[in-house]
């Protein structure tokens, strides 16, 4: 039996439609999955500076309660937005002070430990780095 060839169209655009379908449904699929995994990315890599942006402002609360009393020691903090920053300054005897400081935001930290080696007439930093730990 011969069919009419309105019918052998009829299928070859059926199946092309088709086709066509799961390849569209394969790429919005790609871009839906890759898009999640940035939009994370992106909110880690913010969280990441806002937790170092409170670190920095704990940091100079920190040089701040120095400057007011130049025999400060003991700690404090701040809760800014989503995040959580406290500070400790300790005295190693001396001029000698050190500051450390860290930020939290969700479940990422950020510290900084900064060295101060003169008070007087002004506040020396001999050190001010990022550090992935504090040292004792």
């Amino acid at each position: 039996m011969v069919r009419p060839a309105c019918v052998n169209q009829g299928f070859i655009t059926i199946i092309g439609v088709l086709v066509a379908g799961l390849i569209a449904l394969a790429i919005s699929s790609a871009m839906l999955f890759f898009g999640v995994g940035f939009s994370g990315s992106v909110l880690s890599i913010q969280q990441s500076y806002q937790a170092k942006g409170l670190a920095r402002a704990c940091a100079d609360l920190g040089l701040l309660q120095i400057h007011n009393n130049i025999t400060y020691t003991g700690t404090g903090n701040l809760t800014l937005g989503d995040g959580i920053c406290t500070y400790v300054v300790t005295s190693s005897g001396g001029s000698n002070r050190k500051v450390i400081s860290s930020g939290v935001v969700n479940s990422i930290t950020k510290k900084i430990e900064i060295t101060i080696n003169a008070l007087s007439p002004k506040i020396v930093i001999s050190s001010w780095q990022d550090v992935a730990d504090f040292t004792p």
